[in-house]
């Protein structure tokens, strides 16, 4: 004689327990596989010094005119504040592309007369960046930070 398979309430529960066991290993398994890059190496001490990067971009939001940037004719062109024409500016512009640390790119600030300075686009790979511009003019420092998208 052939007995039937019976469906009671400890079966449901061995059942629900099974699938979450299997669906907990299964997304642990594909979380190794997924690529992590943090915004830098150095991540941490960079956080105990944010307070000065807090500080340095409230004054660049309390400047007459702040600093501009735009992706034309292949090249990133930034723009910085008029009032410091005459001025030397010193920093460094960093492009971090979050979806692989291995296309984030620093340049030297290096302007003309105009206070403009251009930087090509032809060697980083397409995608969005977030641009990040740590500047000082004499001893008053700077920072401003938003994003672009190269195509």
């Amino acid at each position: 004689m052939k007995t039937k398979f019976r469906w009671n309430w400890g079966t449901g529960i061995a059942l629900v327990y099974t699938v979450f066991a299997l669906s907990m290993i299964a997304l642990v398994v594909s979380s190794f596989g997924k690529k992590l890059d943090l915004d830098s190496k150095d991540y941490y001490a960079q956080e105990l010094v944010f307070q000065n990067q807090i500080d340095k971009s409230n004054r660049a939001r309390a400047l007459a005119s702040s600093v501009k940037w735009e992706v034309a004719k292949g090249n990133i062109i930034i723009s910085y504040p008029k009032q410091f024409i005459g001025s030397e500016l010193i920093g460094n512009v960093n492009l971090f592309k979050p979806s692989d640390n291995n296309a984030d790119v620093n340049f030297q600030i290096q302007t003309a007369e105009q206070l403009k300075q251009e930087i090509s686009t032809s060697t980083l790979s397409k995608g969005m960046y977030k641009i990040r511009i740590d500047w000082a003019v004499g001893k008053e420092t700077y920072f401003n930070e938003g994003a672009i998208v190269i195509h």
